[in-house]
């Protein structure tokens, strides 16, 4: 239990408090899109917890519920206040999450005290991270400890695009030169494995996205070895997962455009076709790039 993470053992206590908080007589567990939108985690997220909670003899799956088989004890919490480093990664990890679920909009408003009580995070770590994350260009800061979301014009979106588009290009023509024996060969084919699981069961699992498409374009950037790009593709992402947000309508046919074009790129990756690998990217790219820019003001390109 000890090798779990920051934000695996928040969100387990979290759910095991939501267990306890259940009304009498009630045995069974929100379900997984609830518990995603409760605890602002993802939907791998919630799974791996659920997981464990299973492990522990606390719940069951029966069918697409969660049966409740006994309620929590004060061992069954982990102990996670002296762990005040890890913290940031939670804050980060959270903010993305509401943006990611349309819970941070342009124009909102937020203080520092709401994320630190909403995160379990100190106001010391919500104010570092916001001091950097605020080099983005999406928040400003205001009065009384208090943030506001921003957007940008169509000139930053244009230039952002098109840099993107170079650095992740330049990625994928290092990817495609390592050896066979490279290790990153299986973690591409683990991951198609997940997006293929995504794709047969799309009307559920489409909230999985977000992470498969950071987990993608991660493993395609950091085979540049270049800290730099690693660098933009952290500012790219919270971005372009940013102004998504403004239009919700078609969001779940881009995803699903989204998710088979993951499944192509991946396709040629592991198989190592060259040629298809770059073409898959190449037209991944010039749909995010269009998916961007009607996200900002409605812009055609």
């Amino acid at each position: 239990m000890s090798n779990k993470t920051y934000l695996i053992k928040n969100t387990i206590n979290g759910m095991l408090k939501l267990i306890e908080e259940l009304p009498d007589g009630q045995i069974i567990m929100q379900n997984d899109i609830e518990l995603t939108r409760l605890l602002n985690i993802s939907r791998t997220t919630v799974r791996a917890c659920v997981d464990h909670l299973i492990e522990m003899d606390i719940i069951k799956r029966d069918g697409p519920s969660k049966v409740v088989l006994r309620q929590p004890t004060e061992d069954d919490y982990f102990e996670i206040s002296d762990q005040e480093s890890t913290k940031e990664i939670v804050i980060e990890k959270y903010f993305l999450d509401l943006i990611n679920t349309g819970k941070l909009l342009p124009g909102d408003k937020f203080s520092e005290l709401e994320l630190a009580q909403n995160s379990g995070c100190t106001t010391n770590t919500v104010r570092e991270f916001l001091i950097k994350f605020s080099n983005y260009g999406l928040i400003n800061k205001t009065p009384r400890a208090r943030w506001e979301m921003v957007t940008f014009d169509e000139q930053f979106a244009r230039e952002l695009i098109s840099f993107r588009q170079m650095v992740e290009m330049n990625s994928m023509s290092e990817l495609l030169k390592l050896s066979d024996s490279d290790p990153i060969w299986k973690e591409f084919e683990d991951l198609l494995d997940k997006h293929i699981a995504v794709q047969k069961d799309i009307e559920n699992s489409y909230l999985e996205f977000p992470d498969l498409d950071r987990a993608l374009h991660l493993l395609i950037q950091d085979a540049s070895k270049n800290r730099f790009a690693r660098q933009f593709f952290e500012i790219a992402s919270f971005i372009c997962h940013y102004h998504y947000q403004w239009d919700k309508q078609g969001e779940f046919e881009r995803i699903r455009e989204a998710v088979d074009q993951h499944i192509d790129i991946l396709n040629n990756l592991v198989t190592r076709n060259v040629s298809g690998s770059i073409m898959s990217l190449e037209k991944h790219l010039k749909t995010a790039r269009q998916t961007l820019m009607r996200s900002v003001h409605g812009l055609e390109e």
